[in-house]
Parts: structure tokens; sequence; C-alpha cells
């Protein structure tokens, strides 16, 4: 496998949509998506999902 700092994250229209309309960072979810030690493989598309926490603490 390549090490995760060589992999090359492309954002479809779509995706970066839905990330404007949640309010999500995409650096943040780039981190998520490289670093995350909470991984499955979903057996009926047959992709790997990673799993973390966004938020962001509003004081």
């Amino acid at each position: 496998m390549q090490n995760v700092e060589n992999v090359t994250i492309v954002w479809s229209d779509y995706v970066r949509y839905r990330i404007d309309l949640r309010g999500f960072d995409p650096p943040k979810l780039e981190e998520i998506l490289r670093y995350s030690a909470e991984r499955y493989f979903d057996t009926v598309t047959g992709r790997m999902i990673a799993v973390g926490k966004h938020w962001e603490v509003c004081l």
C-alpha cells in the first residue's frame, strides 16, 4: 500500500457541494481519511470506510 502522504485525494463536485452544505472543513476531512485508525470494509460497495470525528468548539 502507498504511503498516505503520497495519496492524492480528488473531491468530486458533488462531494464538495455536500462538504459545503454540511459546513465541514476539507483539510480536516482529508486528515480523517489519511490517518483514521478506525476503518471498515463495505461489502456491498467493496470500498474502505474511514471513521473520525469532525467538530469545532464554539465559545
